[in-house]
C-alpha cells in the first residue's frame, strides 16, 4: 500500500510568499514559495493559469487582506474581492496590479492626469505662477500692505493714503459723510478737490455729489519725507479694511519731461495713473488684496490648485466644460457619399424606414423651391444646401436642423440616442480652442507658458522646459518638491517608451499597451515600498528596442524593496527576472500545474520547460525559416498626413501576411487603423467612418470586405460563451430537439438554452449561481441549489443525446465535443475551426468574461473561419500576439496561413520578432516616436529588413536570425 506524502509546509520566515493548495479556476492544488523583494516572471501557454495565479490569487489576496484592515464602515465603499480558493496564503504584502483593463477611458482622463503629472503641475502653478491681465497684458499682483509701505518709505516723497467710498445721492451721501466724520476722518477728495469733513464744507460737497452720486477718496493719512514704516503699514491696513480690501495711494507726480531714472517716484508711476487734486499733479494707485486690473476693470480668482484643473468648474472652459471638444452633427457622416443625389439617398439618416418620411417631404417641396433632386449632393448650390439644412418653416419642414433638434428632445429614449450618435462627432471647442481651460486659468503663466501650453507638450519637451524653468530663488525653493515629482514621473514615462505622448492626450485614444504603460508610470512614481506589484504583459505594444529601458524601470521597483511579478512572454523580461515560474504543461484542463520554478539560466537547460526550449533556440525553426509568398496585388495609400505621419505613400500587398512595425509612437496605428482601415470603410464599404487626412487610396476593387480583429473582449456578459459566439449552439440545440426523448416531451430547440425562460432554471435564471450581497464584505457566489449549477430545469436535463444532457455537453472541451457529435456535420464544422486555432481545451460553456485577450482574439478568427462567407477579405489586426506564448504563436501563424490559403489578406501591426520573421512583407516606420517618426524607413521581406542598418527593427531581426542558426 502506497503511503501518502504529507503536505508541504510553508516556510516560517517572512521572506517568502507561500501558497498552498491553490484551486482558482484551472489551477490544480498548486503549492508555491516565492521570495519577497525579487522580480519574478510568470510564463506559460495562453490559458495555462498564469493570470489565475498572479492576478486572481496573489493580487486578490494581497488587496483583500489590506482592505480587511479597515473598519466595516470604510469597507462598504471599497471594491470587495473574493477570497481565493486556497488552503492558505501567507507572507503576502499589500498588492497593486497594473493591467491592460485598468484606468478610465473618458475624455477627461489624460496622460497627465493618469500619471499625476497634472496634479503636481496644478500645485506648481498655484504657488509660482505670475498673473498677466488678459486685456492689457500687464502683470497683476495681489498687494501686501507691508510691501507697499516699504515702497513708500523708500520713495520719501509726499503721499496720501485713503480708501474709496461711493456716495449715491445728496441725502444718503450726507449720512455717509456724517458717519465718516464721527469715525474720526477729517479730509476727503471729490471731483479733483479736497474737502474737510466739517459743517462749513457740507454745502460744497452736496453740489459735488449731485443727484447721480459720486465716488470720493477718504484720506486716512498724509505723509511727507521720511516716515515711520509702522505708521505707513498701519495706515494702509486701516484703509484696506475700510475699503473692503482696496486702498488708494496718492504720490507726487514726477516733473514733466523724459524720465530721469533717478526720481524716487519712478517705480510708482508704472502701475498708477495721473490725476489732479487742487491743481496739483498726483499719481493715483489703487492697491488691493485681490487680483484686479483697474485699467481693464477685470477681477481674477486666486491661484488655488482647483483653478488649474479642467475637471473643476472653477478652471474649466464654460463652453465645453473642460472636455476640449464638443459633440456636434457631422455633415461628413450625415452625407457619407456626396456623389449621390438626394433622390439616390445621399442623406443617410433619412434612408431608414423610420425617417423615410423626411426625405419624402423634401422631395415633395423640391419642385416649388427649384431644388434639383437628381444632381450629386456636392454639386448643389449654397441656397440649396441652406434649404436642406434649415428647412422651410412655412411648409412645416424643419430640415436637418429641425430633425436633429427633434432627436435631442427625444434623447431620453435609448434607441433615439444611439441613432443620433451615428451622425455626431467631436469637434474642437470654439470657446477654448481645445485647451480645456477658461481665460482666468490661462492668465497665469510660468516663463510665458500657461498650464495648457505645458500640457500640450510631449513629455520629453516638457522635461526640457522644467529643467531650465526661470524661477526666482524663493519660487524654486517653494517648487522644489512639485518640480521633483514632475521630473521623476516624466522620466518614468520616457523609460517605458512613452516620451512622445502629449500630456493632454486622452487615454481613450491610446492603444491597450500604451494605456497599461501609462498606468505603470503612475505605479513607478508612487515611491511605495514593501508592496507586491503584479504587472500583466507590461511589454505589450513595445518595440524590442525599448524593452531594455522598461525592464530597468521595473527593476527599480524591485530595488526599492518591493516584490514584482510580471506575467510575460518577452525574452528580455524573462532573462532580467530573478526567478521564473512556468505554468503548464498545456492550457485549460491540461494546465494549472507548476512545470518549472528557478532562475532563467536553469530554465534554458530544463527539458520540461517549453518556454526554455524556445528561448534557447531549440524550437521555433518553422517561424524563423519562412519562405515569403508573392503578393497578388496592392492597395496604395497616398499622402497620409494625420497625427505625426509625414505625407506617407505606401503600397500594402494583398494575398500575403504584411506586418507594419516600428518603435512606439512611430505612427503605425495612425497609418493602419486610423487612416487605411477607416478609408476602406468609408470608400469601399460606405460606412460612416472618418479617416485621418490622406490624398487618395487605390486598389480597393481587389478586396470585397475588410475586418478589424482587435484585443477587445468578445462579450462583457457571463452568458456569452464560445459555443454561442461560434454559433455552434443553434445546431447543437437542434440535435437535442431531434432526439427521441425531446420529441416525446414536446421540447423544441428554444428549450435547450439557458437564455430562454423555457429552459433556464427559474431560481438563478440561467446563471448557475446566486449572488448574495454581504454589505461591507465581498459578495458571496453560491451554486444554485435548484439546478446545482447546470443552469437548466430538471425536465430539460432529462432529455439526453447519446446519454449526455445539454449541461454535460456544455461542460465538454471543444475537442471532446467534436468527437462526441460525430455525424452532426454542422456542429463539427464550427468546432473544428475552434480546434484549428488552438482552443481545443476550452469548455463550450465557459463564460466569455473569463477568457484571456489571446483566447478572445483567436475565437474571433475561429468565428470568421466557421462562417459561410468566402469574400476576399482584408484582415487588419493590432498586436495579435499579445498574451500569446511562443507555442501559441505557431498556432496563430497556422491560422494566418489558412486565411491566406482561402484567398484572404492580412495586415498586422506587430513587434514580435518571430511573427515578423514569419511575414511575407514588412513595412517599418520610424525612425523615432512622435515628431521624430511618421516615415517609412524600410520595406521588403524579413531578410531585406534585417540587412537594413538604419532600421531598429532590422537589427532585432538580424539578431533573431543568428539565434536560430
Amino acid at each position: 500500500m502506497l503511503s501518502q506524502s504529507p503536505p508541504k509546509q510553508p516556510p516560517t520566515d517572512a521572506k517568502h510568499i507561500s501558497v498552498r493548495g491553490c484551486r482558482v479556476h484551472n489551477l490544480r492544488d498548486v503549492d508555491l514559495d516565492l521570495p519577497r523583494g525579487k522580480l519574478i516572471a510568470f510564463c506559460g501557454l495562453s490559458g495555462s493559469g498564469k493570470s489565475s495565479l498572479a492576478l486572481d490569487t496573489l493580487h486578490a489576496e494581497g488587496q483583500r487582506c489590506y482592505i480587511e484592515s479597515f473598519s466595516a464602515y470604510t469597507r462598504q465603499f471599497l471594491q470587495r474581492l473574493d477570497k481565493p480558493d486556497c488552503d492558505s496564503i501567507t507572507g503576502i504584502p499589500p498588492a497593486v496590479a497594473v493591467t491592460r483593463a485598468g484606468g478610465s477611458k473618458t475624455n477627461r482622463s489624460t496622460v497627465g492626469t493618469a500619471t499625476e503629472i497634472a496634479d503636481h503641475l496644478r500645485l506648481l502653478f498655484a504657488k509660482c505662477a505670475t498673473l498677466y491681465c488678459t486685456g492689457c497684458g500687464r502683470e497683476v499682483r495681489e498687494d501686501d500692505p507691508t510691501t507697499i509701505a516699504e515702497e513708500l518709505a523708500a520713495a520719501s516723497g509726499r503721499a496720501m493714503i485713503g480708501f474709496q467710498v461711493w456716495l449715491p445721492n445728496r441725502k444718503s451721501g450726507g449720512e455717509i459723510l456724517l458717519g465718516l466724520q464721527r469715525a474720526g476722518y477729517l479730509r476727503l477728495i471729490l471731483g479733483g478737490q479736497s474737502f474737510h469733513l466739517s459743517d462749513s464744507d457740507r454745502s460744497a460737497l452736496a453740489k459735488q455729489i449731485g443727484r447721480k452720486g459720486a465716488e470720493c477718496i477718504v484720506v486716512v493719512d498724509r505723509v511727507s519725507g521720511q516716515t515711520d514704516l509702522s505708521r505707513l503699514t498701519e495706515s494702509l491696513e486701516t484703509a484696506m479694511d475700510e475699503g473692503h480690501g482696496r486702498a488708494v495711494v496718492l504720490t507726487d507726480a514726477p516733473p514733466k519731461g523724459p524720465p530721469s531714472g533717478d526720481s524716487p517716484t519712478d517705480e510708482m508711476t508704472v502701475p498708477g495713473r495721473l490725476t489732479q487734486i487742487d491743481g496739483r499733479d498726483w499719481i493715483l494707485r489703487v492697491i488691493s488684496d485681490q487680483r484686479r486690473c483697474d485699467q481693464c476693470d477685470l477681477d481674477y480668482p486666486d491661484p488655488v490648485p482647483r483653478l488649474f484643473n479642467f475637471n473643476n468648474p472653477l478652471g474649466a472652459c464654460e463652453t465645453c466644460e473642460g472636455f476640449g471638444e464638443l459633440v456636434d452633427v457631422d455633415m461628413d457622416l450625415v452625407v457619407p457619399d456626396p456623389t449621390l443625389s438626394i433622390a439616390e439617398g445621399a442623406i443617410a439618416p433619412w434612408n431608414t424606414p423610420s425617417y423615410r418620411h423626411e426625405l419624402e417631404e423634401l422631395l415633395a417641396l423640391a419642385g416649388d423651391y427649384d431644388l434639383p433632386t437628381d444632381v450629386p449632393y456636392n454639386k448643389l448650390k449654397k441656397k440649396h444646401l441652406k434649404l436642406i439644412q434649415r428647412g422651410v418653416p412655412e411648409r412645416d419642414f424643419g430640415g436637418l436642423d429641425g430633425f436633429f433638434a427633434w432627436l435631442d428632445r427625444k434623447k431620453y429614449k435609448m434607441h433615439i440616442r444611439i441613432f443620433a450618435s451615428r451622425y455626431r462627432s467631436y469637434r474642437t471647442c470654439d470657446g477654448c480652442d481645445g485647451r480645456r481651460y477658461n481665460a482666468s486659468a490661462l492668465a497665469y503663466k510660468i516663463a510665458d507658458r500657461t498650464i495648457a501650453d505645458l500640457l500640450e507638450m510631449p513629455a520629453t519637451a516638457a522635461a526640457d522646459f522644467f529643467r531650465g524653468a526661470p524661477l526666482e530663488p524663493r519660487q524654486r525653493e517653494i517648487a522644489a518638491e512639485p518640480l521633483r515629482q514632475i521630473s521623476d514621473r516624466i522620466g518614468y514615462l520616457e523609460s517605458v517608451g512613452l516620451g512622445y505622448l502629449q500630456l493632454n492626450r486622452p487615454l481613450r485614444t491610446l492603444s491597450g499597451g500604451e494605456t497599461q504603460r501609462v498606468a505603470l508610470t503612475a505605479a513607478l512614481g508612487g515611491n511605495l515600498v514593501n508592496m507586491l506589484y503584479v504587472l500583466d504583459e507590461p511589454t505589450a505594444g513595445l518595440h524590442p528596442k525599448d524593452v531594455r529601458r522598461l525592464s530597468e524601470s521595473i527593476g527599480s521597483l524591485r530595488d526599492r524593496g518591493n516584490t514584482v511579478i510580471v506575467v510575460e512572454h518577452n525574452e528580455t523580461m524573462i532573462e532580467t527576472a530573478d526567478r521564473v515560474v512556468e505554468i503548464g504543461p498545456g492550457a485549460g484542463r491540461d494546465g494549472g500545474c507548476v512545470v518549472f520554478e528557478g532562475t532563467p539560466k536553469q530554465m534554458l537547460r530544463n527539458r520540461d520547460s517549453l518556454t526554455g526550449q524556445f528561448l534557447s533556440g531549440k524550437r521555433g525553426h518553422t517561424l524563423r525559416h519562412h519562405d515569403p509568398r508573392a503578393a497578388r496585388g496592392h492597395i496604395t495609400l497616398r499622402g497620409a498626413h494625420g497625427h505625426n505621419l509625414q505625407n506617407v505613400t505606401v503600397d500594402f500587398p494583398l494575398g500575403v501576411l504584411c506586418v507594419v512595425t516600428g518603435v512606439s509612437g512611430s505612427g503605425k496605428s495612425s497609418l493602419v487603423q486610423d487612416t487605411l482601415l477607416e478609408a476602406i470603410r468609408h470608400e469601399k464599404l460606405h460606412q460612416a467612418a472618418k479617416p485621418l487626412p490622406y490624398q487618395s487610396v487605390s486598389g480597393l476593387g481587389q478586396i470585397q470586405d475588410c475586418v478589424s480583429v482587435d484585443q477587445s473582449p468578445i462579450s462583457r456578459s457571463p452568458r456569452s460563451c464560445p459555443v454561442t459566439y461560434l454559433k455552434a449552439f443553434d445546431p447543437i440545440r437542434k440535435v437535442f430537439a431531434d432526439s427521441v426523448e425531446a420529441r416525446a416531451r414536446g421540447l423544441t430547440p428554444s428549450h435547450f438554452t439557458f437564455n430562454s425562460a423555457k429552459g433556464q432554471c427559474p431560481e438563478c435564471e440561467g446563471t448557475g449561481v446566486l449572488e448574495i450581497d454581504m454589505q461591507f464584505l465581498a459578495d458571496v457566489s453560491m451554486q444554485c441549489p435548484e439546478c446545482h449549477g447546470t443552469r437548466f430545469r430538471d425536465d430539460i436535463l432529462k432529455a439526453r443525446y447519446r446519454d449526455r444532457s445539454i449541461a454535460e455537453v456544455l461542460a465538454m472541451s471543444s475537442r471532446e465535443a467534436y468527437d462526441f457529435f460525430r455525424g452532426a456535420a454542422k456542429v463539427q464544422a464550427r468546432l473544428k475551426r475552434m480546434i484549428d486555432v488552438g482552443l481545443g481545451y476550452l469548455s463550450l460553456g465557459q463564460p466569455a468574461t473569463t477568457l484571456s485577450s489571446g483566447e478572445g482574439q483567436r475565437l474571433k478568427l475561429a468565428a470568421f473561419l466557421a462562417s459561410a462567407k468566402r469574400k476576399r477579405t482584408l484582415f487588419v489586426m493590432d498586436e495579435p500576439t499579445t498574451g500569446l506564448h511562443f507555442e501559441d504563436l505557431i498556432r496563430l501563424v497556422d491560422c494566418f496561413d489558412a486565411l491566406i490559403a482561402d484567398g484572404h489578406s492580412l495586415l498586422v501591426v506587430e513587434h514580435n520578432p518571430l511573427l515578423m520573421l514569419s511575414a511575407d512583407h514588412i513595412i517599418d516606420l520610424g525612425p523615432g516616436g512622435g515628431d521624430a517618426g511618421g516615415r517609412v524607413i524600410a520595406e521588403g521581406t524579413p531578410a531585406e529588413i534585417a540587412n537594413c542598418t538604419e532600421s531598429e527593427t532590422g537589427k532585432v531581426l538580424a539578431e533573431e536570425i543568428r539565434r536560430g542558426e
